[in-house]
């Protein structure tokens, strides 16, 4: 269709050339199906290894199979006590696939596999339309294998489904900037409404990019595009609260306790625990006083250099210096017009999307988990490709070619420091793979005689600045993972670090720890007593915290009450309502958690239904651990 001459004057007149996306060419096709199978091939590779992955959210999915109210509100229990602390979409996702595949960690980590390629491709799309084949593949490649893109492509966290919406509003975004059409927009607002549904505020870290590329690039007038961007944040907003809403409606004596709140309202926990707090740390924030003595000491390692310190570096730090340096030279070259109009929307929407990302990571409070980093890889896989096709057409003059040299040397030292973060990195690949880089970054400086010996160049450039991503991706690969904060790599030299902390946290050391992180598996005898606990109970045993109280409702097939929620900080169950579910015979057991009972963050509810028990029932040990039988008082003996 032939563009009419006002919009060929809009066009002309923003100062950008314009050109149709290139045909996708055969080799191409075959390239990205190769990628993609055998990136298939490695996060399959012993996937049930990782057996519960994230029991906390196992759990939840089990319950959801019993009971619908349970699959609607995101229950840890199908009693439907509290819910987990994060909305419920992902939760879904995994029920339906766990529905055909069975409740095991193919049924809940394959949907995860699926979803993590899907993002893979859509970025390698989303480059192809705009820019060169070589540039489309690098960015693939590099989400792909970034550790944490691999770490959560095999465990069952909200994080992949969440990416995939933000890649997806990202595409539609500029595909509305692009067009100038609505539709496209309001879609956007639709897979960030999703976003939302999966992990709340996290999502929006893409909104800014969305509605700054089409503020400035959408051939309408200013007016048109403030309306389309109200009309798609209308649809945003009514669609990202329709769930919260409903749920706040609910009476409380009809659904669960939402969990991760104070006030039980999910909009508190969006705003708060979701939200705010995440950002800002308070002093009376509860979840504190979880944090070892030695860590809090330490205060917070919040600042620019945050995500590629020894805590976080292995996660996402092997790229980051390319990806900062291709955020300079992209913005350098949308500023002197180098790109076509469309390369220029893409090109902006990255770099927005990057540094809007990289800066609240970098600087939120200590609520920081290493996986958050996850929302940063695919920006930095787009800046990255994008970046890497500039640098290599900037080689054609004198100044490029220095240019191009002084950021491979740059990037070549930078990921050499990471590879020496942990002693399971070989020192001496990480050397090797320093002094090639620099021989590539020094041959680059001079302008090859032949165009083939520069293509092979820059791919076994490419190639070597892929290897610490890929080998620490196969090092998380071979390692079990489990738990709520799962970690990519090695452990850290540094003995105050938090691979080093969660390496002890799997021992056990300290053993409260374990149970908030990991979770505490019922022995045979406590197992016994819930499976074989009276029907008519609702719960079979009520424990904490949640990671516990999950494993031991995934074990024994029959639901367990998490009092105080994830971290037994959470007021529910109140004493009083315990005490009347106990009196209708709908608890059969308490099991002690005596370790959870020395950390002084406990919710005030939970310590006074432990001493409320302690004090009127029977108990025994059943596998070294106090279990009440809530059906025996101590004066009448039954």
């Amino acid at each position: 269709m032939s563009e009419t001459n006002a919009s060929r004057t809009r066009r002309q007149a923003a100062g950008f050339a314009v050109r149709s996306p290139a045909p996708v060419a055969r080799w191409e096709k075959v390239t990205i199906a190769v990628l993609l199978l055998s990136t298939a091939f490695l996060y399959l590779w012993k996937l049930d290894q990782n057996g519960w992955a994230n029991a906390f959210y196992s759990a939840a999915i089990q319950s959801g199979e019993h009971n619908f109210t349970a699959f609607f509100f995101g229950s840890s229990d199908w009693g439907n006590s509290i819910t987990v602390d994060k909305p419920p979409l992902s939760l879904w996702v995994m029920g339906l696939s766990v529905r055909i595949l069975g409740l095991n960690s193919w049924g809940l980590l394959v949907p995860q596999v699926i979803v993590t390629l899907t993002s893979t491709l859509l970025i390698f799309v989303l480059i192809r339309r705009y820019f060169p084949a070589a540039a489309a593949l690098i960015a693939a490649a590099v989400f792909a294998y970034t550790p944490i893109t691999v770490l959560l492509a095999r465990y069952n966290n909200p994080d992949p489904l969440m990416v995939l919406l933000m890649i997806a509003a990202l595409y539609t975004g500029i595909r509305a900037a692009e067009t100038g059409r609505l539709k496209p927009m309001l879609l956007a607002g639709a897979f960030l409404a999703l976003g939302f549904l999966t992990k709340q505020l996290q999502a929006f870290l893409v909104l800014p990019a969305i509605a700054i590329v089409f503020l400035l690039f959408a051939q309408l007038s200013w007016r048109k595009k403030f309306l389309g961007l109200a009309l798609a944040g209308c649809l945003m907003a009514v669609c990202s609260l329709a769930w919260p809403l409903a749920v706040d409606l609910t009476p409380a004596q009809s659904r669960p306790f939402v969990g991760g709140s104070t006030g039980n309202s999910m909009i508190e926990l969006t705003l708060g625990y979701n939200g705010i707090d995440r950002v800002v740390q308070h002093a009376d924030d509860p979840s504190l006083s979880l944090i070892p003595q030695e860590f809090r000491s330490m205060g917070s390692d919040a600042g620019f250099f945050r995500l590629i310190n020894l805590n976080y570096g292995q996660e996402i730090g092997w790229l980051l210096m390319p990806g900062l340096l291709s955020c300079v030279v992209i913005t350098w070259a949308i500023a002197t017009r180098r790109f076509e109009r469309n390369e220029a929307i893409l090109s902006s929407a990255a770099v927005l999307w990057f540094v809007t990302t990289y800066l609240v990571l970098s600087f939120m409070s200590q609520g920081f988990h290493s996986y958050y980093s996850s929302s940063l890889a695919p920006p930095l896989a787009l800046c990255v490709g994008i970046g890497a096709r500039l640098l290599l057409s900037g080689a054609k003059t004198v100044l490029g070619r220095i240019w191009t040299t002084a950021a491979l040397v740059a990037s070549f030292i930078f990921a050499n420091a990471i590879w020496r973060i942990s002693d399971v990195f070989p020192e001496w690949l990480g050397t090797a793979i320093l002094s090639a880089g620099l021989l590539l970054a020094a041959a680059s400086a001079v302008r090859p005689p032949w165009p083939w010996l520069e293509r092979s160049t820059v791919a076994v450039t490419i190639g070597a600045l892929l290897v610490g991503p890929v080998f620490c991706s196969l090092l998380t690969v071979g390692s079990p993972q489990s738990g709520s904060n799962p970690l990519s790599g090695g452990i850290s030299r540094n003995p105050n670090t938090l691979s080093r902390f969660l390496d002890g946290v799997k021992k056990q050391e300290p053993a409260w720890a374990h149970g908030i992180a990991i979770g505490n598996n019922p022995g045979q005898a406590i197992l016994e007593k819930l499976q074989n606990a009276p029907p008519r109970c609702t719960w079979a045993a009520a424990t904490y915290p949640a990671q516990t109280a999950a494993r031991f409702q995934l074990a024994s097939n029959r639901p367990i009450m998490p009092l105080g929620g994830f971290a037994a900080v959470d007021p529910s169950p109140t004493l009083k309502q315990f005490q009347n579910w106990v009196a209708a015979g709908q608890i059969c057991y308490l099991v002690e958690q005596t370790e959870q009972l020395k950390v002084p963050g406990n919710s005030q509810e939970l310590t006074a239904i432990q001493n409320w028990v302690a004090a009127t029932f029977h108990s025994d040990a059943a596998d070294g651990t106090t279990v009440y039988d809530l059906g025996k008082t101590l004066e009448s003996g039954h």
